[in-house]
């Protein structure tokens, strides 16, 4: 049985969430962009094994590639903590989207924020499996998710 709920579901809890918890101008100043936020769930689906396996192994190649440090690696990945899930909404985004955060430990003795996205269902081709998009502090070189990882926090 697979630990991903259903969007409609998740979408159900969050306005039941949201209806219940006032939200004070400061808790509303913390949202990065407009959007149909939803607050993060308590049980984390950050931490799903394939995910972050794909993450560890997307990193080696982009350190061998990128960065020229073949031997640098991904050790461990904890802390994990939602930042925001964003639901699918017909008229807006036809795609569940899941912001992550996490520290991850490097084979250079570094800890780092890993900050990263998961989107359901937008695999290879939007048919197999989900596509996660990744970003370690300090080593985006090309500033490919904008400075300090903005793009995926």
């Amino acid at each position: 049985m697979s630990s991903r709920v259903s969007s409609a579901t998740r979408g159900i809890l969050a306005a039941t969430i949201l209806a219940a918890a006032p939200v004070t101008a400061s808790q509303a100043a913390d949202l990065v962009a407009p959007g149909p936020y939803v607050a993060a769930q308590p049980d984390s689906l950050c931490a799903e094994a394939g995910h972050l396996a794909s993450i560890e192994r997307r990193f080696g190649i982009q350190a061998r590639e990128v960065h020229h440090q073949p031997g640098l690696s991904i050790v461990s990945i904890s802390n994990f903590r939602e930042n925001r899930y964003e639901p699918m909404e017909e008229d807006i985004s036809s795609v569940d989207r899941l912001y992550c955060q996490a520290t991850a430990a490097t084979s250079d003795g570094e800890t780092r924020t890993l900050w990263y996205l998961i989107e359901y269902g937008e695999g290879f081709a939007g048919v197999f499996g989900d596509n996660v998009e990744f970003c370690l502090s300090g080593l985006d070189r090309w500033n490919v998710h904008d400075g300090y990882c903005r793009v995926l926090r």
